[in-house]
C-alpha cells in the first residue's frame, strides 16, 4: 500500500458542524508553514483525498445512499427506511451527514486551492496539486447535483461569516465542475494508485457531458463533448477491463488497468476506513460485526438470472451462501460436516433453500417417528442430511419473475425418490419461505460490498468510484444518442464478453446482443446494463435516473410486477412482518412519485442552519 494512505491519517480530524458553508477549513490555519514547501503542501492535498474516503463520503454513507435508495434493495419494515422505500425524509439522518460529507471536501479543497495560489510553491507545483485538488472539488459537487440537483455553490474558502446562500441551479454548479475539470487536465498522465491523472479527468468530463446532455443541457452540443472526450481515451488504450469481473472486488485492489479513479482505505485508521461491509453484509457472516442493514431484492437478482442465467456476474454481485460463524464477531466459522460445504455448515439465501430427505420411519416410545438422512463422520451420524435447492427458473414462463402458480400446484407424488419429493415439498413452500418469511435467508445480499476477511466494523476493500466498463456504457449510449446504434451495440460487446468470459460461466451468457436492434430497443437495454455491470457499486442510483421518470418507471414496475413481492407486500397488510416485501408507492407509479425520486430531499439541518435555502422541492 501507499505511503500517503497512512501520511493523510497525520491531517484528517473527525468533526461535527452545523451548517455545511460555514465549516471552518483545516488549510486555513498555520498555512505559511504548510504551504511553505511541496512535501507540506502534498501532505494537505492528500488530506482532501482522505476527507473523500471518511465515513460521511465513500467510506460509508456514499456507498449507503447509492445502493440503498437505488430502488433495488431491501430494509427491514421498520418506520425508518424511507431512503429503501423511495419515501425518504429530509429529517434523515444518513441525508444530512452525506450532503455534509461531499461539502466537507468542497470546504477544504477552496481553502486548499487559495492557500496553495498564495504560496510561493513553483507553477509546476501549483499546476498539479490545484488541477488534482479542482477534480475533488469538482466529484464532489458532481455527486451533489446527482443526488440534491440545485444546491449551494461556493468556490472560495468559507468562514463563519455569510453562510447564508441559495441553492444554485445545476446548470450552474455543473458549468463550474466542467470548468474545474478543464483546468485540472493539465496534470501528469499517469499518477500513483488513489491519485487522479489526465486521463482519469477526461474519462470522467465525458460522464459530466453525457449528464448535462441528459439533464437537457445543450444536448446535442454536450453529447459531441461527451463522445470526443470518451474518444480520446478510448483510442488511446489507457484502460482496460479486469480479465475476471469478480477481481475487481477482492482485498485491497490497487493494480487493476480497470479503475479510472479509486479510493483507497487504511483498516485502521480511525477516519479512513471502509464501513460498506458493516452495513451490507449478513450477520455472522465475516470475523468481524455485520448488521445486515439491507440486502439486495429478489427481484434484482431474478431480473438478472432471468436475462442472463449462467453470467458469472451473478456470482459476484449476489452473496446467497457463506460458511456459517453462528453470529457476530466469531474468528472463525463452524466446523465443517462432512467432505465438502453443505447446508449442515454453511447458510444460504434466497434463491437457494435448504431441506431433508425422509427416508422411513421407525417406531420410538410406541409413536412412529420420521427417519432421515444422516452425514457420517468417523463412522457415527453426526446430523441430520440437508440438501440445497434452487428455483427452477428454466420452468417458468417468464424467467425473471417466479411463477407462484406453477409452484403452487407442483404434486408431492411426481417426485420419483424421496429426495426428490423432498424438492417438489419445499418448493411448494416458496411462497411460505420466502413471501412471509421472519429472518435474513429471504433476501440475497450484495456481494460486491462483501468483505469475508472484514475486522471489526472495517472492510479490506478499496474501491473504484469510476471504472472502465462505466465509461463502456455511457460511451455507448452516447453513440447510440448521436445515431450510431452499431458502434453502441460494440462498445456494450466489449462488457458482456468480458462477463461471459469470466471465472466461474458458462461462456454462453451474457449473450452478444443482435445487431439489428433499434435505436430505442439499445437504448432501454443499456439503461438496464447499467443495473446488471454496476448493481451494489456508486454509480447505480445515479445512473437509473440519469434518463428520467420514463425509464426510471420501467425498473420500478418490474419491482412491482415481481409476484413473491407482491405476496410479501400483501401479507405485511395482514400480519406487519417487518421481514417482508414492499410496493413502491403501494404500486401506483405516478409521474409525481418518480419525479420526487429522481432527487434526495435537501436535509433539514442544511435548511435550518442556512437561511438562504428557503425551498425543498427536490430540484426540479
Amino acid at each position: 500500500m501507499k505511503l500517503y494512505k497512512y501520511l493523510i491519517l497525520s491531517i484528517v480530524a473527525a468533526s461535527s458542524f452545523s451548517s455545511c458553508l460555514d465549516e471552518e477549513p483545516l488549510y486555513s490555519q498555520n498555512n505559511t508553514v504548510v504551504f511553505s514547501s511541496d512535501s507540506g503542501a502534498e501532505l494537505a492535498l492528500l488530506g482532501c483525498y482522505a476527507y473523500m474516503t471518511s465515513t460521511s463520503a465513500y467510506g460509508q454513507h456514499f456507498q449507503e445512499i447509492p445502493v440503498s435508495g437505488a430502488g433495488f434493495s431491501w430494509s427491514q419494515r421498520n418506520g425508518s427506511d424511507g431512503i429503501v422505500s423511495l419515501q425518504s425524509l429530509s429529517s434523515d439522518g444518513l441525508i444530512s451527514t452525506t450532503w455534509n460529507g461531499m461539502y466537507k471536501v468542497i470546504s477544504e479543497t477552496n481553502a486548499f486551492l487559495e492557500n496553495l495560489d498564495a504560496s510561493g510553491l513553483s507553477a509546476e507545483t501549483k499546476n498539479q496539486f490545484g488541477g488534482e485538488a479542482k477534480f475533488l472539488r469538482a466529484l464532489a459537487y458532481y455527486n451533489l447535483v446527482s443526488l440534491w440537483g440545485d444546491v449551494p455553490l461556493k468556490t472560495v474558502a468559507s468562514t463563519s461569516e455569510g453562510i447564508s446562500m441559495p441553492r444554485t441551479p445545476k446548470e450552474q454548479v455543473l458549468g463550474q465542475v466542467v470548468q474545474d475539470l478543464n483546468d485540472a487536465l493539465t496534470i501528469k498522465e499517469t499518477s500513483d494508485v488513489g491519485r487522479i491523472n489526465f486521463w482519469a479527468v477526461k474519462a470522467f468530463l465525458g460522464k459530466v457531458y453525457y449528464k448535462m446532455a441528459k439533464l437537457g443541457i445543450n444536448t446535442n452540443e454536450n453529447l459531441k463533448n461527451a463522445k470526443d472526450m470518451f474518444d480520446a481515451v478510448y483510442n488511446k488504450h489507457v484502460y482496460e477491463l479486469e480479465k475476471n469481473f469478480a477481481d475487481l472486488f477482492g482485498d485491497w485492489v490497487t493494480t487493476s488497468k480497470e479503475s479510472i479513479f479509486q479510493l483507497n482505505f487504511a483498516l485502521n485508521s480511525p477516519s479512513c476506513f471502509n464501513r460498506a461491509s458493516n452495513r451490507f453484509s449478513p450477520t455472522g457472516s465475516t470475523p468481524g460485526v455485520c448488521w445486515s442493514t439491507y440486502r439486495a431484492t429478489k427481484a434484482a437478482y431474478d431480473m438478472h438470472q432471468g436475462t442472463y442465467p449462467g453470467d458469472p456476474r451473478i456470482a459476484a454481485t449476489f452473496l446467497t451462501v457463506h460458511r456459517d460463524r453462528g453470529g457476530n464477531n466469531k474468528p472463525e466459522p463452524k466446523a465443517q460436516v462432512g467432505d465438502q460445504p453443505s447446508a449442515n455448515d454453511s447458510v444460504y439465501y434466497y434463491p437457494y433453500f435448504t431441506y431433508t430427505v425422509q427416508t422411513g420411519k421407525k417406531m420410538v416410545n410406541g409413536k412412529e417417528v420420521a427417519v432421515y438422512d444422516s452425514i457420517y463422520k468417523n463412522g457415527k451420524a453426526v446430523a441430520v442430511k440437508q440438501y440445497v435447492g434452487r428455483l427452477p427458473y428454466e420452468k417458468f414462463k417468464d424467467p425473471t419473475n417466479p411463477d407462484l402458480n406453477y409452484l403452487n400446484n407442483l404434486n408431492e407424488e411426481d417426485g420419483k425418490t424421496p429426495q426428490e419429493k423432498a424438492y417438489i415439498k419445499a418448493l411448494k413452500g416458496i411462497q411460505k419461505k420466502y413471501a412471509e418469511s421472519g429472518n435474513q435467508n429471504a433476501w440475497p445480499a450484495h456481494m460486491k460490498l462483501y468483505d469475508a476477511n472484514q475486522q471489526g466494523t472495517s472492510s479490506h476493500k478499496n474501491l473504484m468510484v469510476y471504472r472502465y466498463a462505466e465509461m463502456l456504457l455511457l460511451m455507448a449510449d452516447v453513440y447510440n444518442e448521436l445515431d450510431n446504434t452499431s458502434k453502441a451495440i460494440e462498445l456494450v460487446e466489449e462488457v458482456l464478453k468480458r462477463a461471459r468470459e469470466s471465472a466461474g460461466g458458462n461462456g454462453v451468457e451474457p449473450k452478444a446482443w443482435s445487431k439489428q436492434l433499434t435505436k430505442e430497443e439499445v437504448s432501454e437495454k443499456i439503461y438496464f446494463e447499467f443495473l446488471f455491470e454496476l448493481d451494489g457499486e456508486p454509480s447505480m442510483y445515479e445512473l437509473l435516473r440519469v434518463k428520467g421518470t420514463e425509464y426510471l418507471k420501467k425498473a420500478l414496475q418490474y419491482h412491482n410486477n415481481h409476484e413473491l413481492t407482491k405476496v410479501s407486500d400483501a401479507y405485511y397488510k395482514s400480519a406487519a412482518q417487518k421481514w417482508t416485501d414492499r410496493l413502491y408507492n403501494e404500486g401506483n407509479l405516478t409521474e409525481d412519485f418518480l419525479k420526487k425520486n429522481l432527487l434526495l430531499p435537501i436535509p433539514d439541518t442544511e435548511r435550518d442552519a442556512n437561511p438562504g435555502i428557503t425551498d425543498n422541492n427536490f430540484g426540479y
